[in-house]
């Protein structure tokens, strides 16, 4: 911040883009199998462990479009990393799993995992994280209203 004329708001704005950028360019390095939006995408569905979602609720989840989750999730079926299925109540809804390959991407990667995730935060104090997911968290139930207005 030291040096631009840019307030706290417009630094951290622009910060969160680049951020961002950097994250998917060192990501669409990382796996040799994956880009990094694809791996995104297969977090999403881990989340929903017990029950796998629709595309919608994936959409929602990762904060894209039902089409480019679409897009991204047919990749992901065609190289074997999850399955696309009707939902068995409702068969206009489009459920996503993983599948066995995605677990053993997962056990192959782990170790590479912890040491960048080890590396991405060395130096930052517990309580900066948590305060710093408190505003992401904030400044996205913030976009969720705009976005509804």
């Amino acid at each position: 911040m030291e040096g631009t004329s840019y307030d706290h708001e417009h630094f951290l704005f622009g910060m969160l883009f680049a951020l961002g950028n950097r994250l998917q360019a060192i990501g669409d390095g990382f796996y040799e199998e994956l880009t990094c939006k694809q791996w995104f995408v297969m977090a999403g569905i881990s989340i929903f462990e017990a029950h796998p979602p629709t595309m919608n609720e994936l959409a929602d989840t990762i904060g894209s479009s039902h089409q480019n989750i679409k897009q991204i999730v047919l990749k992901l079926e065609k190289a074997g990393f999850v399955e696309i299925y009707r939902d068995e109540k409702d068969r206009r809804k489009t459920r996503v799993k993983r599948k066995e390959k995605s677990f053993e991407l997962s056990q192959k990667y782990q170790q590479k995992e912890i040491e960048f995730m080890s590396a991405l935060y060395d130096g930052i104090e517990d309580e900066n994280l948590k305060i710093t997911t408190a505003t992401i968290a904030k400044m996205e139930r913030n976009l969720i209203k705009i976005k509804n207005y």
